[in-house]
């Protein structure tokens, strides 16, 4: 089942509702079962965010309503994978983030990415177009250690969320590793260097349309 954390804060009566409706949804999702040891997958993490123009007149109501649709737009698209998604963030910073089992979920994720990009778009007006995602797209490999512990190589949510603070509004940024594994299946940017605490800097790559 899905889950939703959203924190302890004061908000719009509007954007608690619109949350309340975005959490339903989440739950109706697969529940989460385990990856089998040895198994590829890929992770997306990504978030979706107001950017207010210097006219915007869309008052707290409105814009929780849009963000509200933008998220059902989103989840609808990842319904269609079957898969487990967990919705956290914040009622009016939401972050959707689901695995895709299998060493085509890269291909899986970016294609969902393009069309949640598409579908954020498409459920707002042209003046109410302030509402977009920032994504990012991993992969890991569960391994299972000699004392029955299992792990998972690669930092796959550590990393998105990383990479998912260079994104540009509608882009979904592959490391390299997920680019690897889909280079087949999408077209993607010139890479990047993205920062990451204590390691060396990681490329990445902005999915530009599918293949």
């Amino acid at each position: 089942m899905g889950v939703i954390r959203f924190p302890t804060e004061r908000r719009l009566q509007a954007a608690a509702r619109a949350g309340n409706e975005a959490a339903a949804a989440a739950q109706t999702a697969p529940a989460a079962e385990p990856l089998a040891a040895g198994q590829a997958f890929a992770f997306m993490s990504m978030e979706i965010r107001r950017l207010p123009t210097t006219t915007s007149r869309i008052d707290g109501e409105i814009a929780a309503r849009i963000l509200n649709r933008c998220v059902l737009a989103a989840l609808e698209i990842l319904s269609k994978e079957k898969i487990p998604v967990d919705l956290a963030g914040t009622v009016l910073r939401p972050v959707i983030e689901a695995t895709f089992p299998g060493h085509d979920g890269a291909a899986r994720a970016a294609r969902a990415g393009l069309a949640i990009r598409q579908s954020v778009t498409r459920v707002q007006r042209e003046v109410e177009l302030e509402f977009h995602v920032f994504g990012a797209i991993t992969v890991g490999t569960v391994t299972q250690a000699e004392n029955g512990v299992t792990l998972t190589s690669g930092a796959p949510e550590q990393v998105a969320a990383r990479i998912r603070e260079h994104a540009e509004p509608g882009q979904f940024l592959l490391s390299e590793p997920a680019r690897e594994a889909c280079r087949d299946a999408v077209e993607v940017g010139a890479p990047m260097a993205v920062t990451i605490p204590g390691s060396n800097p990681v490329s990445a790559y902005a999915v530009t349309d599918a293949q």
